[in-house]
């Protein structure tokens, strides 16, 4: 059985609440060694809910007062024996604790330094303070949901876990220019450009057309019928997603309408989108006599793209997930059992990951401190004693 893809790679993580140890709870789960580093004097703000236990799972957790010189230097030390660095304080934060890139390259010439911020390091909102939650207003995502008239849409919280995602994919390619070139690198991430990113269509359409992108509630941009339509019982929904001639004319088929197949109003997409109130509601007229999973299956078996809109607890109970063993149980400090989301992708031939429980503060400290940097017992007690290990 071969090893893990990132086995022998070490990574000393400083990032906090939710984009950053999602990205580090990834490479941990591609065999890293992740030693996260944080402090009493100013504890990760997700420890106190349940996300600190979904991102951080499979890590080594060291306490470390950095702000007193001698942590300072203890923190050179593990860089020395790492090969990524992952922050993401807010613009400025990590260089006025003095872990700027030059001071970490000076402790290692080839770490991989990966810094994450709002905006990023450079420009004239790098300042600003910045949570995944207020970025997806920044960068225009919640003005085009929902529906029109009702102003932007609130909640949700996407953005970090996406960011975190792309966060391992830079570290990941940084890591492996390195193996081609021998050369670390610093890689200076923007969440709010991220998330930009993921809206090409609406910025080319205001620079071709001069349109400035609204929401369109229950429809979609290029297809239709594409959305979410009611169904038997309460707060059941199935979304349906037609994205063919062919997938229209099976779905006409399921719901009993062979008027609609031969109506030329209903022919192309343009036209269906034209005439969207009477189609939801020749849909919905069909989906309210079934129960939402019924409806999928009817639609999925005529080959119309479809599925479920459900809640946690469905989806915590769905076949599909935990069949494939998507759901991981993990061992709980008190002796319960807990199931946490697992992992989207297996690697064929290598050993399966053992994902652990998130640590507590200081957890691996005699690791840390003890077997990687050869510390006494007792000059741990006294840097304990000092609140350097703290």
């Amino acid at each position: 059985m071969d090893e893990l893809p990132l086995h022998g790679i070490r990574v000393l993580d400083f990032s906090w609440i939710i984009a950053g140890p999602t990205s580090t709870r990834f490479l941990a789960s591609m065999g890293a060694e992740v030693v996260k580093v944080g402090s009493a004097r100013r504890p990760d703000p997700s420890t106190r809910g349940p996300a600190f236990q979904a991102y951080n799972q499979s890590k080594l957790y060291a306490s470390l007062n950095i702000s007193k010189p001698e942590g300072l230097d203890l923190s050179k030390r593990l860089i020395a024996i790492s090969d990524v660095v992952i922050e993401n304080f807010a613009a400025g934060v990590i260089e006025r604790l003095g872990l700027g890139y030059e001071v970490v390259r000076s402790a290692n010439p080839d770490i991989i330094m990966v810094a994450s911020s709002g905006t990023g390091h450079y420009g004239p909102h790098t300042d600003y303070v910045a949570y995944g939650s207020l970025l997806q207003h920044y960068t225009g995502w919640n003005s085009i949901s929902g529906y029109p008239g009702r102003g932007p849409v609130t909640g949700g919280l996407w953005a970090d876990p996406w960011v975190g995602m792309e966060l391992a994919m830079v570290t990941v390619a940084s890591l492996n220019n390195r193996t081609l070139t021998g050369q670390g690198q610093y890689v200076d991430f923007s969440m709010a450009e991220a998330l930009s990113a993921c809206l090409p269509e609406a910025v080319l359409d205001y620079q071709m057309n001069d349109r400035v992108k609204e929401p369109i509630g229950n429809q979609d941009d290029f297809y239709s019928p594409h959305g979410v339509f009611h169904c038997a019982g309460e707060d059941r929904w199935v979304a349906i997603a037609v994205t063919s001639y062919e997938e229209w004319m099976a779905l006409c088929g399921v719901i009993g309408r062979p008027d609609l197949a031969s109506d030329d109003n209903y022919a192309d997409a343009e036209g269906r989108r034209q005439h969207n109130d009477k189609l939801e509601a020749a849909i919905t007229d069909w989906t309210m006599q079934r129960s939402d999973r019924e409806a999928m299956k009817l639609l999925q078996n005529a080959g119309v793209p479809s599925g479920p809109s459900q809640d946690i607890l469905r989806v915590f109970q769905e076949p599909q997930l935990s069949e494939t063993g998507y759901f991981s149980s993990v061992q709980a400090r008190d002796g319960s059992t807990r199931y946490l989301p697992g992992l989207p992708w297996r690697f064929e031939g290598a050993q399966e990951p053992i994902l652990t429980e998130a640590p507590v503060l200081g957890q691996h400290n005699e690791y840390v401190y003890g077997e990687l940097l050869g510390l006494s017992a007792k000059d741990i007690d006294r840097l304990v004693e000092e609140e350097i290990i703290f």
